[in-house]
């Protein structure tokens, strides 16, 4: 199965494929935020973590990861032990954080806001009724 994230150019209409992919998570995205700066964005996934990735690494080619060896729905069941530390033989994100827990709804993640902290953080609420913040640098 595929999990990459795939990149278009909104300005190419006639090309009906995308300009590059990113490859990292093992389960399906929930969330993206942009930092604006036109380089770096995060994802919130259903694979329980947030990646960090930078725009100009795209890759040409689609990177498939080994298939899933468990199985689980984020509506009701809690995410198997053993795949909470699996990682995508292609990876191609920054950095990954984990922590939070995607479980009965699609969590977001955020950068924390310019003015008052530069978005040096990610800040995430979690399905154990906490927030979570993760220090970018």
């Amino acid at each position: 199965m595929f999990y990459n994230l795939q990149v278009w150019d909104r300005r190419c209409h006639k090309s009906a494929k995308p300009v590059g992919v990113l490859a990292g998570h093992l389960d399906g995205v929930t969330f993206i935020d942009s930092r604006g700066d036109g380089h770096y964005f995060i994802s919130n996934c259903k694979d329980q973590t947030i990646k960090l990735w930078d725009i100009r690494k795209l890759s040409s080619a689609t990177k498939d990861c080994t298939p899933k060896a468990y199985e689980w729905d984020y509506r009701w069941m809690t995410y198997p032990s053993e795949a909470r530390f699996l990682k995508h033989s292609y990876d191609q994100s920054l950095a990954t954080f984990r922590g939070h827990s995607v479980l009965r709804t699609l969590i977001r993640c955020y950068f924390s806001p310019m003015h008052s902290t530069g978005q040096r953080y990610i800040y995430t609420g979690s399905s154990d009724q906490c927030v979570y913040i993760y220090d970018v640098v």
